[in-house]
């Protein structure tokens, strides 16, 4: 669970710097929650995290260079992007509240895998 809230943290951590939300956003997931599976997330948050997955991954890209994350995130409105922002930050606080208050969770295979982080080039495109 430590490596699953410590990617959460981090993709907090984009959300809330400078730039337009819909750059944050994709940013903060195509670096921190892409690699991250079904299975490793707690039954809890797991629906919210699947209906994130399937908005991330809901547009083709343009071309080869964009990422599905970029394509998905640059055809959402900054509205849109503001919602999926805030679920995020809404399942971090939900996994730092289970952990603060030692809640056992259920995994979907019992326990969480650890995955090395890969380098992917996440064909950025222009996000505003």
């Amino acid at each position: 669970m430590c490596q699953l809230s410590n990617k959460f943290f981090s993709a907090v951590r984009t959300l809330s710097g400078d730039g337009p939300i819909k750059r944050r956003l994709a940013n903060a997931y195509a670096d921190n929650l892409e690699v991250v599976q079904d299975d490793d997330i707690p039954e809890i948050i797991r629906t919210k995290f699947v209906t994130l997955r399937r908005a991330m991954h809901s547009a083709k890209p343009a071309n080869r260079k964009e990422s599905p994350v970029f394509a998905s995130v640059r055809k959402m409105s900054s509205t849109e992007a503001g919602r999926h922002s805030k679920a995020i930050v809404a399942m971090f606080s939900e996994l730092v509240r289970v952990k603060a208050t030692g809640e056992r969770l259920k995994h979907g295979k019992g326990t969480t895998r650890k995955r090395s982080p890969k380098s992917r080039n996440h064909g950025e495109a222009r996000l505003n």
